[in-house]
């Protein structure tokens, strides 16, 4: 064999990449097991159902020794009865959201959150970096308050509870739709919208047992993500800049604004150079065409 032939067979081993199937990583990944100790995930929860229950018996006891106090007859008792009701479920909301304030304080204080690279390698029993560990202990927590304020009969309560009790920077002009929120690293500027179905996720597991990746994911002034699309983390939107629906925005990828060009796609591309009427299939192109002949 001659040796131009070794050469080129040595290159064609060396770059010679397959996919493996599923039963070849079943059998990698025999081994190899997930465990998190439950603990710590149970007291999160009694944690934080338990504690603004206590703040609710503070303020009903208050209202009712009012009430006696003050002589207040029945049928006021039951008119106020609603308001009532709806004070202690605003109540419940912004106490679990300053409990779990105090508790993000303290797992910053033991591992702050910070943005990079982890090992999610694991231990017997948990994860060996225990920034990874208390990066879950975290999105636990966020999970139930974050939940329960999109579900309630105050959605503003979305912004408040992602801006104080976790590493966010949403403005108070941001609007959410119902999307599937960042619960970390979110930074939302002023006129920020985020349509429905959109997923915004400041971190990525590269494989079961791969690596984390945490990243801020950022919406500039007056940006927009249209309906289901997803941003990765690291992406960014440019101010005044909208991407079309269903698009995807990978990692650590910058959608800078082209005027009068419509980006969207997967990844959604920097300077699409078809205008929106080029975008449209022929039935609904003729009828816009039209539509804008009758107007004019």
């Amino acid at each position: 064999m001659s040796t131009s032939d070794q050469q080129q067979k040595s290159k064609k081993h060396r770059f010679d990449f397959r996919k493996k199937t599923s039963d070849e990583l079943a059998d990698e990944w025999a081994e190899k097991s997930v465990e998190l100790p439950r603990m710590p995930f149970f007291y999160i929860n009694i944690y934080q159902f338990c504690m603004p229950i206590f703040v609710l018996v503070v303020i009903n006891f208050s209202i009712y020794y009012l009430y006696d106090l003050l002589s207040v007859q029945i049928i006021w008792q039951i008119i106020f009865l609603p308001l009532i009701f709806i004070i202690d479920y605003l109540m419940y909301m912004w106490s679990m959201t300053k409990f779990c304030k105090i508790l993000h304080w303290y797992y910053n204080k033991r591992s702050p959150a910070k943005t990079g690279v982890y090992s999610r390698k694991f231990t017997k029993h948990n994860v060996a970096d225990l920034s990874v560990h208390y990066y879950h202990l975290r999105g636990f927590m966020y999970k139930w308050p974050v939940f329960i304020s999109k579900k309630s009969i105050f959605p503003w309560m979305v912004n408040f509870v992602l801006r104080d009790m976790a590493a966010n920077k949403i403005d108070k002009d941001a609007i959410y739709g119902d999307a599937y929120v960042s619960l970390e690293f979110t930074n939302l500027h002023q006129g920020a919208v985020i349509m429905d179905g959109v997923t915004l996720s400041s971190h990525v597991n590269d494989s079961i047992f791969g690596n984390l990746t945490i990243e801020e994911v950022t919406v500039e002034k007056n940006g927009v993500m249209q309906t289901n699309s997803i941003m990765a983390p690291g992406g960014t939107i440019s101010e005044g800049t909208a991407i079309g629906p269903k698009s995807y925005v990978p990692k650590s990828w910058r959608i800078e604004r082209d005027d009068s060009k419509f980006i969207y796609g997967a990844p959604a591309k920097k300077f699409r150079k078809a205008s929106f009427i080029e975008l449209l299939p022929d039935s609904y192109k003729k009828q816009w065409l039209e539509k804008q002949k009758n107007i004019q």
